[in-house]
């Protein structure tokens, strides 16, 4: 009987924090369609306008790229993946610093097949 309630209970966490990663990648992905982001980037492949997540991810895996990553997304512009420019600020949709923290963990996280 114990073995059956320390079972279960094991299988409730695990449940638990799955459910809780799907809900922060649904969460990260509405905020990157609000924010426009998939207008040009998708999550697994290179598309003609931008890298796509999983690429991005894969370049610039690493904690200390992430503030790097985040500058990328609040300022946009070139040099930061070959010719592919990202839309300055101001001709894209307003993302807060926040934000950008969140859209980059979360794009750092798809690295080796992360989600």
């Amino acid at each position: 009987m114990k073995t059956a309630l320390i079972t279960l209970a094991l299988s409730g966490v695990f449940l638990g924090s799955f459910s809780a990663s799907a809900d922060m990648h649904a969460d990260m992905q509405q905020l990157a369609e609000e924010k426009q982001c998939l207008s040009c980037h998708a999550r697994k492949d290179d598309t003609p306008r931008a890298p796509g997540f999983s690429s991005i991810a894969a370049k610039y895996s690493g904690t200390e790229m992430k503030s790097y990553l985040v500058e990328v997304i609040l300022t946009g512009g070139e040099a930061h993946w070959g010719s592919a420019a990202m839309p300055e600020a101001g001709e894209r949709a307003e993302v807060s610093e926040e934000e950008a923290e969140q859209l980059v963990d979360w794009i750092l996280s798809m690295h080796k097949g992360d989600d």
